[in-house]
């Protein structure tokens, strides 16, 4: 990643402000729904609250809601923090919409990519069998891992994961929002933070969320 050193453009940064971050709402027809704003002591993050919220309001009377049922124009003011991956086989979840701010952050695109086709470590089972009970469930996780920035600065990241229904095509997804757990709130205008992709990121936790059929 040596041509991914330079600070990413200052847009990113105003994204990752904690006082943009703040107003960040999803675009929920009706009225919006209860939404808890800590899980288990942890206070979530604004687009993990505000994307639990749409997930809430779309699923209906259904356990969860289908691909059918996620419209992005609902979800632009979550885009730049957004993932969405499909499961393209037992072990393959492969990204469809990575954030424009994530790939700005990240140095890259990882549209295309499966999160599980880089071979195989300690944790990948666990890795794979924890997001695949989320639709079984029905449930979501908020998963916390660290990363490393090319300075060698780790940094813990909230990423709100919720399962979505196949549509037409049979397939099941996933959607999630990623936040850093701590934004400095005097951040400058331009982001140098890019995430070392060539270092594997390293678990630090995970909550599941009841949806209201319990947890797992």
């Amino acid at each position: 990643m040596e041509d991914q050193l330079e600070p990413a453009p200052r847009w990113v940064s105003a994204y990752l402000n904690q006082n943009h971050v703040a107003k960040i709402q999803a675009r929920v027809p009706g009225e919006r729904p209860d939404v808890p704003k800590e899980i288990n002591g942890y206070t979530l993050s604004q687009p993990g609250r505000e994307l639990l919220c749409w997930w809430l309001s779309v699923r209906g009377d259904k356990d969860l809601p289908s691909a059918d049922d996620v419209n992005l124009r609902n979800l632009v003011e979550l885009s730049p923090y957004l993932r969405y991956m499909s499961w393209e086989g037992d072990e393959a979840l492969v990204v469809r919409i990575f954030g424009s701010a994530l790939c700005e952050a990240a140095g890259a695109d990882l549209r295309g990519i499966d999160l599980f086709g880089y071979g195989d470590y300690e944790t990948r089972d666990r890795d794979i069998a924890r997001l695949k009970l989320l639709p079984t469930h029905p449930c979501g996780v908020i998963i916390f891992w660290t990363l490393l920035d090319q300075s060698g600065m780790s940094h813990v990241v909230e990423m709100m994961t919720l399962p979505i229904g196949p549509g037409a095509d049979g397939k099941d997804r996933v959607i999630g929002t990623v936040m850093p757990i701590e934004i400095p709130s005097d951040m400058g205008e331009t982001w140098d933070r890019t995430v070392d992709l060539e270092t594997r990121m390293a678990f630090h936790d995970a909550l599941f969320v009841d949806v209201g059929h319990g947890i797992p």
